[in-house]
């Protein structure tokens, strides 16, 4: 009896630890990445913290104020290889490059609380998977035009 509740125990150990090993960068920006292709808001904002956080909540908002409802796309399939991370000025904050669709891109991540937390990733990653793709995201606004201003 003794004996199965001390291999009870290093079980439930090695379970707790395993569980805390869960959350390491290379996880998070997967996890995140992969919620961000498939819109899955919830698990994204879960991951995330500071800049990130704003980000997928503007995102979110501006969805909302032209009439669509967000919502998660299971049928996309999660495309996110080659995840490497490296320290940035300290051993708390990372950043993350990944592969996705062909194209390198990154995410830093922060340790908040012991776990990690996306703060900051590129708006052109996060707009690709959400955008309609009816909609031409590709082209830039056209910002020049004829009419100058002079500085008397």
């Amino acid at each position: 009896m003794k004996k199965l509740l001390v291999i009870t125990l290093a079980i439930v150990s090695l379970v707790f630890v395993q569980c805390k090993k869960a959350n390491t960068p290379e996880q998070v920006t997967e996890k995140f990445i992969s919620a961000v292709q498939q819109n899955d808001f919830e698990v994204a904002k879960s991951l995330a913290d500071s800049t990130a956080l704003e980000t997928l909540n503007m995102i979110e908002s501006f969805y909302t104020q032209m009439g669509q409802q967000v919502t998660k796309n299971d049928s996309i399939v999660p495309d996110v290889k080659d995840i490497k991370c490296e320290d940035m000025d300290s051993k708390d904050m990372k950043k993350c490059t990944y592969t996705s669709q062909g194209t390198q891109n990154y995410v830093e991540l922060k340790k908040i609380k012991n776990e990690w937390k996306v703060v900051n990733f590129p708006k052109e990653g996060a707009n690709e998977p959400l955008a309609d793709p009816s909609m031409d995201m590709s082209e830039e606004p056209d910002t020049t035009t004829t009419d100058s201003i002079v500085a008397q």
